[in-house]
């Protein structure tokens, strides 16, 4: 019996990996929208109020402006690398993000909405991708070691707005905490895809973009 465990624990976590390459080959890419876009910068909602849906794990607690710089960044590596050109980088759309503001329109999650979509009105875009980042929490200890460790944590949303019919047409959603492969062995395709370590927020952060932008065709 002892002899097949091994070969057991080969098995199992042979069928992971194959499954965890299937997951990737099943995201499915949307035609991509027709129409000018806007990329907003990262923005970091602290209050439920904030959101476009969902809820937050936990309010107030603000993120680094530098994580969202990075953030930004790596947008638009991801997008470079999906092929997609021609639209309003996130540096350009902030000029609008701040210059437009909450207005008192009924419940506060409408007001949220009303303001992205001025603010794609503002950018003269049809549509207008919104990302936000509602959790982020870094890896601390030893890439390599199994103990003592704080995982890397990230919570990302990303909405695809229509800013002439004022509507959401596509969101992804991205709610991610990295397990030790003896805490989940269905997992091992997805530990092994990241080197067999521990990987940082902004590792899976890129994740995130790249498996979101291709759901949401760009």
């Amino acid at each position: 019996m002892k002899r097949l465990f091994p070969l057991l624990l080969t098995c199992v976590l042979a069928m992971a990996t194959l499954s965890g390459c299937a997951s990737k080959s099943e995201i499915v890419k949307l035609p991509r929208p027709v129409g000018t876009i806007a990329v907003a910068g990262f923005t970091n909602p602290v209050f439920n109020w904030e959101l476009l849906a969902g809820y937050l794990p936990h309010e107030g607690q603000p993120i680094k402006k530098e994580v969202l710089q990075q953030l930004d960044d790596a947008m638009v590596e991801v997008l470079a690398r999906h092929g997609v050109t021609g639209y309003a980088r996130p540096a350009i759309t902030r000029q609008c993000q701040e210059i437009e503001v909450f207005e008192n329109m009924g419940s506060r999650r409408e007001a949220a909405f009303a303001y992205w979509v001025k603010v794609g009105e503002c950018m003269t875009a049809d549509y207008i991708l919104v990302p936000q980042v509602l959790f982020w929490q870094d890896l601390r200890g030893m890439q390599k070691a199994d103990f003592n460790i704080q995982p890397a944590s990230v919570l990302i949303d990303l909405y695809l707005i229509d800013v002439n019919n004022k509507s959401i047409v596509r969101r992804y959603h991205f709610d991610e905490t990295q397990q030790p492969l003896s805490s989940n062995v269905l997992n091992a395709g997805t530990f092994f895809k990241r080197g067999g370590k521990w990987v940082k927020a902004m590792e899976l952060a890129d994740e995130a973009l790249d498996n979101g932008l291709m759901e949401l065709g760009l």
